[in-house]
C-alpha cells in the first residue's frame, strides 16, 4: 500500500496510508440488454469522485499536535494545492476536500497521548 510521508512541504512524524492507491476509481461501466437480449455496455470516466484521496494514520502512522496544527493552517488556506510526496519518492498533486464535512478527522490515540489518530481527505488535481 502506498503511503504518504509529506503534505505540502511539511514532513510527517509517520507516513499516513494512502487508502485508494488499489481502488479502481476512475472509469465506470454500465450494461444494458437490447430488445433481443443481447448485451450493450457502457463505459465512461467518473468525474465525481475518482480523484479522491484519503490518507489515514491506521495502527502506526500516528502524528503530533505541532504536525496536525500545520495541517490544519494549511487546510484553511484559500486555493492551497499541496505536493504529496509517497515513500517511495513519487508526488501527486492534491488539494484538501473541504466540500466535505472533517477535511482533517483527530482522534487522541489514548488520554495524554502525544500522538494522534488522523484521516486527510484530499482529492488528486
Amino acid at each position: 500500500m502506498i503511503r504518504i510521508k509529506n503534505i505540502g512541504g511539511i514532513e510527517l512524524d509517520n507516513s499516513l496510508f494512502f487508502l485508494e492507491s488499489f481502488q479502481v476509481k476512475n472509469v465506470q461501466a454500465k450494461s444494458f440488454k437490447t430488445l433481443d437480449g443481447g448485451a450493450v455496455i457502457y463505459e465512461s470516466i467518473k468525474r465525481d469522485s475518482a480523484n479522491n484521496l484519503t490518507l489515514d494514520s491506521k495502527d502506526g502512522g500516528w502524528l503530533k499536535e505541532e504536525t496536525i496544527s500545520k495541517l490544519v493552517a494549511m487546510a484553511n488556506d484559500l486555493g492551497v494545492e499541496a505536493l504529496l510526496t509517497t515513500t517511495e519518492d513519487t508526488t501527486i498533486k492534491a488539494r484538501f476536500r473541504l466540500e466535505e464535512d472533517e477535511v482533517i478527522k483527530v482522534e487522541q490515540v489514548f488520554e495524554g497521548s502525544e500522538w494522534y489518530k488522523v484521516v486527510v481527505k484530499m482529492a488528486r488535481l
